[in-house]
């Protein structure tokens, strides 16, 4: 047999082990691994990322994101619908309030504004009415209509709206324009903005819709409802967080490079952690260009939103992909993953399956005060998943440490179980945080704790894969500097 015979911390070779070579090779603390297996792993595995990879851009292609303060689209061609379209949350102030003026500018904390215009040259039909209504989100108002939206009548959802608004567009513009002024003095409140038909029939009459939502007290913010305000600030302190750690990632990789052939930056942990650190400093960038964009129309851009989020999504895949390679011991104590077309199955399906939640998660539009992701079917699926990886990667670092006889990398094991097991605690404690935090504060917490958490991942990466427990050595790298041809040949006792 021939094999790749990497001198450990004995620095001697097997001899006449017969048919347990494998066995006595391991007791004396050498790693043996089949040539061509050695040339074609760190390929393959190479080769499996990039489809990952080009399957996640192809997935998060196909999606939409509707969070703006701007809302534009076009109303159903149909009779006696109700269709929702969004929603704002809006400040609150004392300043002003219980003047009796209802005129003064004080106390107002922001305003609405619609516009609603035919796209047809067909006369809308002289019976039935086209409606606004703006609810707030007091019990009596949404929660009570939307418990009952789709069996309701028209009369009813007007019953239950803060503000009902008819909709004249048989004017000679074909278009109609108003303006609401908000008033809150006691808390943060939602307002949520839905259109209904009642006995008008608008088949073949496109017709379109813009609500424009502010909050005028904020200044430059004015554009942000008030549970996203604060994240311009969040991306800016981690865009450099992460441009910083990963630069002195990669300085690392490289300094201590000079003491190994093949270099440490060659080795794929490194390689995968590089790619982490990428995807979320651009990610936080991303975000940041949209917030800038956002700032000034309303709109922001959906092509950026789009890379930023497909960025986050590659991140935190890539955290989970080097938790479980690195648990069961691959690249570090053998070349060969155990049961490996299962194994990388495994890994592509918990991938897929958490893109998937991720972006139906942001693309999906929440009707709810309350609603948090993981307390609908797509955030309880993510949720099972990321227990099912950590509950994966708890028994393969297990096994692996208990099979390991090198002491530094039975060390490296260890501090990797508790790093990786500490910082899983994150996702209940942000699902516990988010349930008791007001749905004004919700988002944006959420949002913080998440990229902080991912922060904190990857300097823990970079901790264990480029300090002082670093497994990695010129061993392991897959660059094959010195190869031997050992003969076994059997004897007889």
């Amino acid at each position: 047999l021939k094999y790749v015979v990497r001198r450990g911390d004995h620095g001697s070779v097997c001899k006449q082990c017969g048919s347990i070579a494998r066995a006595c090779c391991r007791s004396e603390k050498l790693v043996l691994a089949p040539m061509s297996q050695m040339r074609t792993q760190s390929s393959r595995m190479f080769l499996f990322c990039s489809m990952w990879t080009a399957f996640v851009l192809g997935l998060v292609g196909s999606a939409g994101f509707a969070d703006a303060a701007t809302i534009q689209g076009e109303l159903p061609q149909s009779e006696d619908f109700a269709i929702y379209v969004g929603k704002f949350c809006y400040d609150y102030t004392r300043h002003g309030w219980g003047t009796g003026d209802p005129d003064e500018d004080k106390g107002v904390v922001g305003e609405i504004n619609i516009t609603v215009e035919s796209l047809s040259d067909q006369p809308l039909p002289e019976s039935g009415n086209l409606i606004l209504l703006v609810f707030d989100d007091e019990s009596s108002h949404w929660k009570s209509a939307r418990r009952k939206w789709s069996s309701s009548t028209c009369q009813e959802k007007k019953d239950d709206a803060s503000l009902v608004a008819a909709l004249d567009l048989r004017t000679a513009t074909r278009s109609a324009t108003y303006g609401i002024r908000i008033r809150e003095h006691l808390r943060p409140r939602f307002w949520y903005f839905t259109f209904a038909s009642c006995g008008m029939d608008t088949t073949n009459l496109p017709i379109r819709y813009t609500i424009h939502a502010t909050n005028d007290m904020h200044g430059a913010e004015k554009e942000f409802s008030l549970d996203h305000m604060g994240l311009l600030q969040v991306y800016e302190l981690f865009t450099v967080g992460f441009v910083i750690t990963g630069s002195l990632t990669s300085w690392a990789s490289r300094y201590r490079s000079a003491a190994q052939d093949p270099p440490l930056r060659e080795h794929p942990y490194i390689q995968l952690l590089s790619i982490a650190y990428i995807s979320s400093g651009a990610s936080c960038a991303l975000f940041l260009a949209h917030y800038y964009l956002f700032m000034h129309d309303g709109f922001g851009s959906l092509r950026i939103r789009f890379l930023a989020v497909f960025a986050a999504v590659v991140a935190n895949c890539t955290i989970y992909l080097i938790a479980i390679l690195s648990s069961s011991g691959w690249a570090i104590t053998t070349a060969t993953l155990p049961n490996r077309r299962i194994f990388l199955c495994l890994i592509a399906v918990v991938g897929c399956l958490h893109a998937w939640t991720e972006l139906q998660a942001e693309n999906s539009t929440d009707q709810s005060t309350q609603l948090y992701s993981y307390q609908g079917s797509t955030g309880v699926m993510s949720l099972i998943l990321k227990i099912f990886v950590f509950c994966w990667f708890a028994f393969q670092v297990k096994t692996s440490y208990e099979d390991e006889l090198h002491e530094k990398k039975r060390r490296f094991y260890k501090y990797l179980g508790i790093g990786v097991g500490t910082w899983a605690i994150n996702i209940p404690v942000t699902v516990i945080l988010a349930f008791s935090l007001n749905p004004w504060w919700r988002y944006k917490v959420v949002v913080g704790v998440d990229i902080a958490t991912r922060f904190l991942g990857l300097c823990l990466l970079s901790q264990l894969l480029c300090g002082p427990l670093s497994p990695i050595s010129a061993e392991n790298t897959f660059r094959l500097a010195e190869t031997h041809e050992v003969s076994f040949t059997s004897f007889n006792h």
